[in-house]
């Protein structure tokens, strides 16, 4: 047996805190490692695996150079491809000296023996070999590169946002296949229900607005001076992972933040009457004034501002309607808030969103909808109504009018028919022969979920056609050439 190198070992739970491991691989009440936790995705609940050094259930069977292909190349020990929901689209990169580390510290650990409950998704995402293409379409491998010209603490932010902190998985928009969109990188994106914000460089995003004293303790401490807190899954990135960094590191996240171009994602206004607004003010007096005060301040530490607050001032109003949807337990001075579900139907949490994001000086678009609310309603414990429709992603003119020139028949006959699918790649890339594969899969993909906005499912069922239908796509555009 090789002699236990302490050093190396704390140097890997240190990794392991920046890369946030916990977060997937410990279930709510479970062993740290162990596994089990669901992990919510567009292609179904996918459970965290147990990375304990337990032969049986864990990774004790593994060896390091496995190890190393499951972080760079998204494989497992017996060579079966793992889903996206594993970062290692980011952790490609990370360096070998710190992959050492984390090998050391996870072996360092106790074993657990615990069998997670298997990932059941439907036909055909459950043919693992399909995510081969979805590699050769979205995945690059690679290692971190240092920018040259600037600072070693720059690239040492560079490093810890993009490969160990992963926060482009988080806060950048995924097309209909779920692959990044990297033009639109870390400009705020959809994340089971809530709204992770824009951090790029745009005067309007979150990381523009605020200080670099202002960011540093919200990182370090998910709160900022005006009492504005982390919401939803940033809580616990806070708590289980950020917390833990150093000033260094915190400081050199925040100036490699700090230095990044503008890069707005699309904007979609939304015009509200005046009467809206005012039903909206009267929900708020009647059900949260008692809390958050009548002026949006709230109470000392237990109540957090909605006034200036940057979850509510985000670009879009997930944030708000998720808070309302299923409220919060309490957390340290911050005392919990119901539910509302029960309480207020759609287009009165439309209605309070909207006047929240507008009120007392704020000035988010009020982009609320009762449809919205409906939306994420249905992906939550709540009761859901089965006749919400799917909000597609919006694509440039030249790239979408050619697959819906395919009409809504031929698509929704592709879904299920072969020789359609092939047909309609053929005719769209016949219609744009400078199209990418990931460029056809996203136009079409995308042009079949508005063939079928309309139908009558529940979202969950409308999710799964849209993943099948991407699926079904990529597996005939592996088996076809784009013209020359």
């Amino acid at each position: 047996m090789l002699a236990r190198d302490q050093t190396l070992e704390q140097r890997g739970e240190y990794i392991a805190r920046a890369a946030d491991c916990g977060s997937c691989h410990t279930a709510p009440g479970g062993q740290p490692f162990a596994g089990g936790t669901p992990l919510k995705s567009a292609f179904g609940t996918i459970y965290g695996s147990n990375i304990t050094p337990d032969p049986q259930t864990g990774i004790g069977s593994w060896s390091k150079s496995d190890f190393e292909r499951a972080l760079r190349r998204g494989q497992r020990k017996d060579g079966t491809y793992l889903y996206p929901a594993m970062p290692y689209d980011s952790y490609t990169k990370m360096t070998a000296a710190d992959l050492d580390a984390l090998w050391a510290y996870i072996h360092s650990r106790a074993p657990v023996k615990n069998q997670v409950p298997p990932t059941t998704l439907p036909f055909p995402l459950d043919i693992r070999e399909g995510l081969a293409v979805w590699q050769s379409l979205y995945f690059k491998p690679g290692a971190f590169v240092p920018v040259a010209g600037k600072t070693a603490a720059w690239n040492r932010g560079a490093y810890l946002v993009e490969v160990l902190g992963h926060c482009t998985d988080c806060h950048t928009p995924r097309n209909v296949a779920q692959s990044l969109e990297q033009q639109h990188q870390l400009t705020g994106a959809q994340i089971e229900g809530w709204y992770a914000p824009d951090i790029s460089g745009d005067p309007l995003s979150t990381v523009s607005k605020r200080s670099p004293k202002e960011l540093e303790v919200f990182l370090k401490s998910g709160v900022l001076p005006d009492n504005t807190k982390a919401v939803g899954p940033m809580q616990e990135v806070v708590q289980d992972s950020l917390r833990y960094l150093t000033v260094a590191d915190i400081r050199a996240m925040v100036d490699y933040l700090k230095d990044q171009p503008g890069n707005a994602g699309p904007e979609h206004p939304t015009p509200v009457k005046y009467e809206r607004l005012a039903a909206g003010m009267r929900v708020y007096q009647d059900q949260c004034s008692g809390c958050h005060q009548i002026n949006g301040k709230g109470i000392g530490e237990s109540v957090p501002a909605l006034a200036g607050n940057d979850a509510v001032t985000a670009s879009e109003p997930y944030n708000v309607v998720m808070s309302i949807l299923v409220g919060f337990p309490a957390h340290g001075a911050w005392g919990a808030m119901a539910s509302f579900a029960g309480v207020l139907n759609d287009d009165q949490i439309a209605d309070v969103t909207n006047y929240v994001r507008t009120a007392w000086g704020n000035s988010a678009p009020p982009n609320a909808t009762p449809w919205s609310v409906q939306t994420l309603r249905a992906n939550t414990p709540t009761p859901k109504s089965e006749t919400h429709a799917l909000l597609c992603p919006d694509l440039n003119e030249s790239v979408i009018k050619p697959a819906l020139a395919l009409g809504a028949d031929m698509l929704k006959q592709a879904a299920a028919d072969r020789e359609k699918m092939a047909q309609a790649v053929a005719n769209y890339r016949a219609a744009v022969p400078t199209a990418s594969s990931a460029q056809v899969l996203e136009a079409l993909s995308t042009a079949y979920c508005k063939a079928i906005a309309d139908d009558p499912v529940s979202d969950a069922m409308m999710n799964t056609r849209i993943v099948n239908f991407a699926q079904q796509a990529s597996l005939t555009l592996s088996r076809t050439k784009p013209p020359n």
